[in-house]
């Protein structure tokens, strides 16, 4: 699989042709289980939420909520030095709880906030590397993308990731706002123009049916009146609802596009699980698990000892492949280990998914970057030169949360029993 990545395949070409490579020379399989397991990978109900979130982000993007969330942000805090930069983190917040993709949260707020930065002042090499790193903000808070694609390979249940996402993605939020504090005042960014008290009201009457819209997500969730699949047709729903006929920036011409963009992410996410189901599939079969774990266990004596091992994989694998696929690639060897230990699955998806997160903003792949350099015009070189105190406040949180795996599973233990 590696030896094909690196020669430019593709990933999920890459995983698919090794599994069948694997079963055709080495396993007493028939071929025929490479198509029943990428079947049966992406025949999941978890997974049918996925296209519908894509789907809500998309519609919320072309309904121009995003734009409206963003400029009430701007209206309340952007007055203070610094200011921008703080509102590019809140609005990634925001925005994280409707479409729970890092993705879509760096473009939609990078293209509209990256230019306002420039014309005040800020540094653009800053601004693209602030927008980069407060997109991760985005798979952590619930509903998040990586979550589902957890939950569909280990059992767990969506509801309690998502639950015990919130803390953690909070959590993200208010470290990257006092970094951003810390470094408006040490290179002396610009203030913003204050607004008067009509101006922010008016904005906020004009958001207030986007702010709705991870009311009815979460709410719906965390009440346990329905299932995160069913929350996402209601997000979808609500966003049409909006979109076409309260904000009428969304025209019936617009939907055949925005439903192919959605097929494109969709299947493109999709395939990439269905392949690496069919790997994983192998993995768990045909690696001794009692084996791993007994050699694990010759060197690693505790779970203090076991994280930083885990996380310094994750995050060197993280490098160079896709979050989805390194999931699923990895959980089926990692879940007995973790079992072995008394390592809460659920606890260590979240941190399974905020590593896989730094991952997106290191080199050589480093796709948030791309992103970001494709929407603001920084070259990639200046943007990872500008990561350096972003990449260690990510680090600082990703341990915290590992060692305290409290901040994680609080609300599961008061509210897991809730969800759906």
């Amino acid at each position: 699989m590696l030896i094909l990545m690196f020669l430019g395949i593709p990933i999920a070409y890459a995983i698919t042709i090794s599994s069948f490579l694997y079963i055709l020379f080495i396993s007493d399989l028939a071929p025929m289980v490479v198509v029943q397991q990428i079947a049966a990978g992406a025949d999941s109900l978890v997974l049918l939420a996925l296209p519908f979130f894509l789907l809500a982000g998309e519609i919320m993007n072309r309904s121009k909520i995003t734009e409206r969330l963003t400029r009430l942000v701007l209206l309340l805090i952007g007055p203070r030095r610094g200011g921008l930069s703080l509102v590019v983190v809140v609005a990634n917040v925001l925005i994280a709880m409707v479409s729970g993709a890092a993705i879509a949260s760096a473009a939609a707020v990078g293209s509209t906030m990256i230019p306002m930065m420039r014309r005040q002042g800020y540094p653009k090499e800053f601004a693209a590397a602030l927008n980069a790193s407060a997109a991760t903000i985005g798979p952590v808070i619930p509903p998040s993308i990586g979550f589902i694609i957890y939950a569909s390979v280990s059992g767990q249940s969506v509801g309690k990731l998502f639950l015990a996402g919130i803390i953690p993605g909070l959590l993200i939020g208010l470290t990257m706002i006092i970094l951003c504090a810390i470094l408006a005042v040490r290179h002396n960014h610009p203030q913003g123009e204050s607004h008067s008290f009509k101006e922010i009201f008016g904005s906020f009457f004009d958001a207030l049916p986007g702010l709705f819209m991870p009311v009815i997500i979460l709410g719906g969730i965390f009440g346990g009146l329905v299932t995160p699949t069913e929350a996402g047709v209601l997000a979808v729903v609500y966003g049409l609802i909006v979109g076409l006929f309260i904000y009428r920036t969304l025209k019936f011409s617009d939907l055949p596009q925005i439903f192919l963009e959605t097929i494109r992410r969709s299947s493109s996410i999709l395939f990439i699980i269905a392949g690496a189901s069919c790997f994983g599939f192998l993995i768990s079969r045909d690696v001794d698990a009692e084996l791993l774990i007994g050699g694990v266990q010759t060197v690693v004596v505790t779970p203090w000892m076991l994280l930083p091992i885990l996380l310094g994989l994750i995050l060197l694998l993280g490098t160079f492949m896709e979050g989805g696929s390194l999931m699923i690639i990895l959980t089926p060897l990692l879940l007995p280990i973790l079992v072995q230990y008394g390592i809460d699955p659920i606890h260590f998806g979240v941190v399974f998914q905020v590593a896989i997160m730094i991952g997106l903003l290191t080199p050589p792949v480093g796709i948030l970057v791309f992103v970001i350099s494709g929407v603001s015009g920084v070259s990639v070189k200046d943007i990872f030169r500008n990561l350096l105190p972003f990449y260690l406040a990510l680090l600082i949180i990703l341990f915290v949360l590992a060692y305290v795996p409290t901040l994680s599973l609080y609300l599961v233990h008061q509210f897991g029993g809730l969800s759906k």
